[in-house]
């Protein structure tokens, strides 16, 4: 039975709303047809965070799963994508703190801040930037891909991370403090302009 009740204030389209009053219904279909939709951003969202591919397939799915397990207690207070964007989120940052404990995190910026003109000359620039983004702590670098690389808004952002606007736009500015530390002459790594969060 379809609990659109659950729903007080849809945010997704109307096919959307539709999908998952069908989906909370046990329609199987509906489901992956949200899946799909936002499939493509997840898993390059989990790459990048993961750096392995096979672990980035593990968290896609494992959040697909808990999705479909848990779609009962989706509120729609926000869209689908984001909602399992969050939960994508937080199984990769509980596997990458698992993997990289903070004190490894430390000292890899700190060996690429000490000479970034080696790390440069090491590798080109893409896998300066690559490398220099990998080395920030798990919440730096969540909120940077989703803002940079996914265009996503701080007010998505905020829910994804369950945190503030506010600190999303901490996280930001300390992630490209860091970066541009260990980037320092590689790449400008601009800014947003004032009053521009959305």
């Amino acid at each position: 039975m379809a609990i659109s009740g659950n729903v007080a204030t849809p945010c997704g389209s109307p096919q959307e709303n539709l999908l998952l009053d069908r989906a909370r219904g046990g329609d199987r279909g509906a489901f992956a047809v949200l899946v799909r939709d936002a499939a493509p951003g997840l898993e390059r969202l989990a790459l990048r965070m993961l750096g392995h591919r096979q672990d980035a397939e593990d968290a896609t799915q494992e959040a697909v799963l808990y999705a479909w397990r848990r779609l009962d207690a989706f509120r729609g207070d926000a869209r689908f994508s984001t909602w399992l964007h969050r939960i994508l989120v937080s199984r990769s940052i509980d596997a990458m703190r698992r993997r990289r404990p903070a004190a490894e995190l430390a000292e890899t910026v700190d060996a690429r801040a000490a000479d970034p003109a080696a790390q440069v000359a090491a590798a080109d620039l893409e896998d300066a930037v690559r490398a220099a983004i990998d080395s920030l702590p798990p919440v730096q670098r969540v909120t940077l891909l989703l803002r940079v690389d996914h265009g996503i808004s701080y007010a998505e952002i905020a829910y994804v991370l369950g945190a503030t606007r506010n600190a999303v736009r901490m996280n930001l500015v300390a992630a490209r403090k860091r970066l541009a530390v260990t980037l320092r002459g590689v790449v400008d790594l601009g800014g947003e302009p004032a009053g521009g969060a959305t």
